[in-house]
């Protein structure tokens, strides 16, 4: 009698953690994630692969590529603007990004000029189909970016409202005006911001992302 009953309890059981099942997003450096479905992620610089629940259905990913190949000698920074990738999970499914990964300076800066990476299903090996583009860059001093605005303006959020959406040509239009910092009130040396701003604006992506790093780290 016991027996009777209690076959059909581990059953149901075993029915419930089925259906609570969730799938895995691992991502690896030099890769970070940035955003998943909208929702800010806060990277984990020191892990070497980061791992994220997602459930059953369509996702959208932001990553962004910051290989540091720095020495005691030089800084080495290599960056790219930020990926977005669109795929559909399947249900207790590990998902991995996959590409080939550079071991040097001069091999990630070919790397980003293309950013060829897929999704693959951890345990088959299968590449899940997905819809990739970048997102347009962004002139001017910039420590911090919002990506999920910049991709409400371009009308590829995830979930885009519809009063939202915009025309991308006209977002590329005013994303390539030069951006002119407003005075500060609290400016103690208004021509020495100006000069740093000229200066930050000529530099190249290695040498404007370790100088935010620079401004960081004297918070």
């Amino acid at each position: 009698m016991k027996l009777t009953v209690l076959v059909p309890a581990l059953a149901g059981l075993l029915w419930a953690g089925s259906a609570l099942a969730v799938s895995q997003l691992e991502i690896s450096n030099p890769y970070v994630t940035q955003l998943i479905d909208g929702e800010s992620i806060n990277p984990k610089l020191l892990d070497k692969t980061s791992s994220f629940p997602i459930s059953a259905g369509k996702h959208q990913l932001v990553v962004a590529f910051e290989g540091n190949y720095s020495n005691r000698n030089d800084i080495k920074l290599v960056t790219a603007e930020p990926l977005v990738i669109n795929f559909t999970a399947a249900d207790n499914q590990t998902l991995v990004l996959d590409y080939k990964k550079p071991r040097n300076e001069s091999e990630a800066k070919l790397f980003v000029q293309d950013q060829k990476v897929v999704l693959k299903d951890k345990a088959s090996g299968k590449v899940l189909e997905s819809e990739q583009f970048v997102l347009p860059k962004v002139e001017g001093f910039q420590l911090t970016r919002d990506y999920q605005q910049e991709l409400l303006k371009i009308g590829k959020a995830f979930n885009q409202p519809a009063a939202v959406a915009v025309s991308s040509a006209a977002v590329m239009a005013a994303t390539s005006a030069p951006v002119v910092a407003a005075p500060s009130k609290a400016q103690s040396n208004p021509e020495a911001l100006t000069q740093l701003q000229n200066w930050y604006n000529k530099a190249d992506a290695e040498t404007r992302k370790a100088f935010q790093i620079w401004v960081i780290q004297q918070q």
